[in-house]
């Protein structure tokens, strides 16, 4: 007899031992002990079990990607001169839709809805550039970054603020998007500032009337806002305050949903196609990470 035959014979009567043994297991091999086959979903294996109920043929089965938006950041999300949405984040859900072979629904919340929107099971995904900050790990999951951008510091030229240093005092009121990873800096990086949380538009007007004295914010906004607004500068905008990369957040626990769209998103940031979609949207980038 060949070692192959005996290799081949030994994998056969191992697998018909652990056959057996699952079988004798409290519920049986089909679940309800007496092996008549009208058990539960319990007693699926492993496999089985991952794949079942998954969010990812729950979208497929319903024709419909649901997605938590605040539509409010030209030119990453925003509505057009039609109230329709537009942007880069708009476009790239469009594709994953269109791959998908559903329907879109874009859900435009206010910022500080959209985490409690996504707890409630209202979204399949949000996309509003999101960091996985260890605050938001405990409720959500994060897929790879999806898209690069850099935060400044806007000052109101009055202020006479020349340094980061000098930021961080009790006399300096700084303002950021109300829950961002902007306030999250000024809370870390200027400790001894006073931080006014708001909504993305007051907050940039409370810097251009004198009322606060900088707002960090994605550079992307800035260079518009200080645009329109000649009392305003970026500070250092050589030297960008913090380079950040926002990703999709996902329900926990969705592990088939989350795996997907990893995978599509390494699909396309492989073949340039989002790094090439920021520049035509936004402008020119220094690239994503290899979605791993």
């Amino acid at each position: 007899m060949s070692k192959y035959r005996k290799w081949a014979i030994l994998l056969v009567v191992f697998a018909m031992a652990v056959a057996a043994c699952s079988g004798d297991d409290e519920g049986g091999a089909d679940g309800d002990g007496n092996g008549n086959g009208d058990g539960d979903s319990s007693s699926m294996t492993g496999a089985a079990a991952v794949l079942d109920g998954n969010r990812l043929d729950a979208i497929k089965d319903r024709g419909e990607l649901i997605v938590g938006m605040t539509l409010q950041f030209e030119p990453q999300m925003y509505r057009d001169a039609n109230d329709e949405p537009a942007g880069y984040d708009v476009e790239l859900v469009k594709m994953l839709a269109d791959d998908l072979g559903v329907t879109l629904n874009i859900q435009d919340l206010e910022f500080d809805a959209l985490i409690p929107g996504m707890l409630a099971d209202q979204f399949d995904l949000i996309s509003v550039g999101l960091v996985g900050r260890p605050a938001r790990l405990e409720q959500l999951w994060f897929t790879c970054p999806y898209v690069p951008y850099r935060q400044v510091v806007v000052v109101n030229n009055d202020a006479g603020i020349t340094s980061l240093d000098q930021l961080n005092s009790s006399d300096i009121t700084m303002t950021a998007l109300q829950g961002s990873t902007a306030a999250n800096l000024i809370e870390a990086q200027f400790p001894e500032a006073e931080l006014v949380g708001l909504e993305q538009a007051p907050a940039f007007l409370e810097v251009a009337s004198g009322r606060a004295d900088a707002i960090v914010v994605e550079e992307y906004l800035a260079i518009p806002f200080v645009r329109e607004n000649p009392s305003t500068s970026v500070l250092n905008p050589d030297n960008p305050f913090s380079q950040e990369y926002g990703a999709w957040a996902v329900p926990r626990g969705d592990i088939v949903w989350k795996e997907y769209v990893n995978g599509w998103l390494g699909y396309y940031i492989s073949r340039g196609t989002l790094d090439q979609m920021y520049t035509d949207i936004i402008g020119p980038t220094e690239g994503l990470p290899p979605c791993s």
